[in-house]
């Protein structure tokens, strides 16, 4: 057996393990690469994992916090129904949105730079905000909700942990 083939059994071991473990979705992926991958050149060589791994299997039994979660979630509410929100909800919620965005970019025309150029960064930011408004207020809402998420994580980076802090002032 030439270095490749014990490598490519190998591989092909490693992943007839993992798909023993995986959820069904990740089963078929990997049974999918386990097909395209060429076959071993010889049949000894081929580990008897993968064979057991190609044969189809039943479902592993359900852990006991498994076991729980089903229960509780048949208790709590019938197979195949969902609470959905309410129509009127969902188009209260996605308008409140629309106008809420809106208004933060209004807010930040108003705020910005009175005197400055036509290649001002800052005003070519705040004249593509407010076309986007015009144009999709929609795409406009979930791109404030991204750049918010961003801003928070970008202060939430900044702060100094309490533990380094702490340290910091015992130091002194």
């Amino acid at each position: 057996m030439t270095d490749a083939e014990a490598v490519r059994a190998h591989y092909r071991a490693a992943l007839a393990r993992r798909m023993q473990t995986a959820p069904e979705s990740v089963q078929r992926r990997l049974m999918a690469t386990l097909a395209s991958l060429p076959p071993a050149e010889a049949a000894a060589s081929e580990p008897a994992p993968v064979e057991r791994a190609l044969r189809p299997r039943s479902k592993p039994p359900l852990t006991p916090l498994a076991q729980l979660n089903q229960h509780i979630g048949q208790r709590t509410q019938p197979a195949g129904t969902a609470r959905p929100e309410l129509r009127s909800a969902q188009a209260f919620h996605d308008s409140w949105a629309r106008l809420c965005a809106e208004d933060e970019v209004a807010q930040a025309v108003q705020r910005g730079p009175e005197a400055a150029g036509p290649l001002n960064s800052h005003m070519l930011v705040l004249r593509t905000l407010s076309l986007l408004s015009e144009l999709s207020p929609d795409y406009l809402h979930r791109f404030m909700v991204h750049t918010d998420t961003l801003l928070w994580l970008d202060e939430a980076s900044a702060r100094p942990k309490p533990a380094a802090a702490a340290k910091a002032r015992k130091a002194r």
